[in-house]
């Protein structure tokens, strides 16, 4: 993720939001988009309200051939997880369809 996100600079005032620029995650020749809308979170405290990078790098041990994806990701394509064939598929949110 570090040479994905090292590039996106997210303003703490919120400002610029609108120039970031979208990341597709490609997953089994699928394309899923994260807007800045999507990957930028908004948090207020006190009536003050700050903006973060939801997207996070971690390192983890040699042969640990997973991608996590978190909230971010999950709150625009809900994860289904069918145990009957053991598959997992993504979907769109209702909210954003």
């Amino acid at each position: 993720m570090e040479p994905l996100i090292s590039g996106i600079t997210v303003s703490p005032t919120c400002e610029g939001l609108d120039k970031l620029p979208s990341i597709t995650l490609t997953i089994d020749a699928t394309d899923y988009e994260l807007t800045a809308d999507d990957y930028v979170l908004k948090v207020s405290a006190s009536g003050e309200t700050e903006c973060i990078l939801g997207i996070q790098s971690m390192a983890f041990p040699a042969g640990f051939n997973y991608f996590i994806v978190g909230d971010v990701f999950m709150r625009k394509y809900p994860t289904y997880f069918n145990l009957n064939d053991n598959s997992v598929s993504f979907m769109v949110a209702k909210t954003l369809a």
